[in-house]
């Protein structure tokens, strides 16, 4: 098999099958009272239907072959780099800086990546989505959220 997706979806049918069958051995109880394997056991069943679905897509496509090294062709690899770089900052700093500030910089930096957007609103947006997810997280789910440099203020 020289797809790629051929091969990544026969590896995760055989561990979808692998881990429903596997799971049976635990008990699959009732829908009102389930066993140890029952969550596992339609984890691993609907890996097998999402693999086979890639499967039969990949083998319906009758295109030509190409190379590994194709894949990458045209692409923009230092952006990649450049967000894992600043999920790696982002986790370094979030006690110091705290969740709110420190969320607010992550997401204008990704907002700049694809540079489609004013500043203004990339300030904007970064400034609503961050304190739209302390509400969520650290008020409604009373999740314990680093306060960092703003620790007096809240």
């Amino acid at each position: 098999m020289r797809n790629p997706d051929q091969t990544s979806g026969l590896f995760w049918l055989l561990a979808g099958t692998g881990v429903a069958l596997t799971s049976l051995q635990y008990g699959f109880g009732t829908f009102v009272s389930p066993g140890a394997g029952f969550i596992t056991f339609f984890a691993g069943t609907l890996l097998c239907l999402l693999s086979l679905i890639l499967l039969i897509s990949t083998w319906r496509k009758q295109k030509a072959q190409s190379r590994l090294g194709d894949l990458w062709k045209g692409l923009e690899v230092w952006k990649a780099i450049y967000v894992l770089g600043l999920l790696v900052l982002y986790a370094l700093v979030l006690q110091t800086l705290g969740f709110l500030v420190s969320t607010f910089l992550l997401l204008t930096l990704l907002f700049r990546v694809k540079a489609q957007y004013a500043l203004t609103r990339v300030v904007l947006l970064s400034f609503l989505i961050s304190v739209w997810a302390y509400l969520l997280f650290d008020v409604w789910l009373k999740v314990q959220l680093p306060k960092g440099i703003l620790e007096r203020i809240f």
